[in-house]
Formats: structure tokens, sequence, C-alpha cells
């Protein structure tokens, strides 16, 4: 008899710690186990390795799209490629700065990131979506300062490793005078 029971429990403790384990799963492409925690895994110092933005608009008679399309080292733009590299920090107590070097060109931003909540409406589990909430922009001789939560960028996590992050989502609007825009990105970071 102390047998069965040993089985059942054990059998129960299985199931309860599987259905625990794939609840960790956030991101659609995260992996099925991970023994560190999201915050563990987001934490360190990040380098863009691919990327593609693509965007649209419609405003009246006038539409146009662009894409950008960015390697380790450069970016590709409008048919031009120049030099680009991104570098993004994000520090466990909930600061984090990137270090852009654009065609030569250097600026910073710093602010606070945090883990959005579920947003049922748009199909946004908990934590699959990281706030990055600008607080400072700087460039040679020229900086800004924001106070507050200050809108920043909302980034939907694809896919959340040890070593990568796929960043991948889109957005779009429609204003008033019957302007229209889509936004779509697809980011990839490795930890350096």
């Amino acid at each position: 008899m102390s047998k069965k029971i040993f089985y059942f429990a054990l059998i129960a403790i299985v199931i309860a710690g599987m259905s625990t384990v794939t609840s960790c799963k956030k991101g659609e492409n995260d992996p099925f186990l991970s023994l560190r925690s999201r915050k563990a895994r987001i934490t360190g110092e990040w380098k863009l390795s691919q990327g593609t933005i693509t965007s649209s608009f419609t405003s009246g008679s006038l539409s146009g799209s662009s894409t950008q399309i960015y390697t380790g080292s450069t970016c590709t733009s409008d048919g031009n490629t120049y030099s680009y590299s991104e570098n993004l920090t994000i520090k466990k107590d909930g600061t984090y700065e990137v270090v852009i070097v654009d065609d030569g060109f250097v600026y910073t931003v710093k602010g606070l990131w945090f883990f959005a909540g579920k947003i049922k409406d748009l199909d946004i589990k908990n934590k699959e979506a990281v706030v990055f909430s600008e607080q400072q922009y700087n460039e040679s001789g020229y900086s800004e300062t924001y106070k507050g939560l200050y809108g920043g960028d909302v980034m939907i996590i694809d896919q959340l490793k040890n070593k990568e992050i796929i960043f991948k989502g889109s957005f779009s609007y429609a204003g008033a005078s019957g302007s229209t825009g889509t936004d779509t990105y697809d980011r990839t970071f490795e930890k350096l």
C-alpha cells in the first residue's frame, strides 16, 4: 500500500512540476526549460547582431515606406550602407544604457527598464514584453534629461535565452486626419 501512495505522490509532483515549467515559457520561441529566471537571463551586456525595421505611412496623397537592415557592424537604409553598432546594457537594479555608433556619430540613452505585466487585449503574457523608459539622452555637445516615467520603447520578447534575445513585433497608428502607418521590428541581440 505504501508503494502505491509513494508512486501516486511522485506522479502528482511530476505533473505539478511540468505545469510550473511550461508556465515559465513567455515568449513564443523561449526555451522549453530554463534554470535561470527571466530577469537573470535578460540582464547583462548585449550587442545588436542583426535586425530589420520596416516603416510605412500614408497621409492624404502621400505614402512611403522604408526598411533598415542591421548587421553586427552596418545598417543599410534606402540603398545606402554605413557603419552602425548598438550595445545594450541591462542591469539588475532596473536601469539600462544603450550606446549607438551611427556612421561615426555616437549617442547614449540611459533609463529604467521593467517587464510589462499581462495585457489580455493585446494577447501579451506577463513578462513577455519589456519597457525601456528613457531618462537621459546624450550626444556630442547636447543632452536631455527626463523626469518620471517617460514614454520609451515597449519591446515584445520573441525569444529570451541566456546568450540571445530576439525582440519581434509591430504596431500601427491612425490619425484623425486619415494618416496611417505601420512599424515592424525584428532585432536580435547577443550577449557579450
